[in-house]
């Protein structure tokens, strides 16, 4: 009987907790802007602004430099 009402109880919670209403006009925001279309084979890093860009050691930023560290 405990099993019976556990079983209930989580599936009136999973019920309750389903959205009722589906936005279709949901926009799709990106994350990131991609100036760049890097490879996944090739190295990348991030730059100064948190863009992927591919890997070129002469332009790492360095945050502490930047930052007088």
């Amino acid at each position: 009987m405990k099993l019976i009402t556990g079983v209930v109880l989580a599936l009136v919670s999973v019920a309750m907790a389903y959205p009722t209403a589906v936005n279709n006009n949901a926009q799709v925001v990106r994350r990131q802007d991609l100036q760049h279309q890097v490879d996944p084979s090739v190295p990348a890093m991030s730059d100064a602004s948190g863009n992927v860009v591919p890997f070129n050691s002469t332009s790492v930023y360095e945050a502490a430099t930047a930052n007088g560290q």
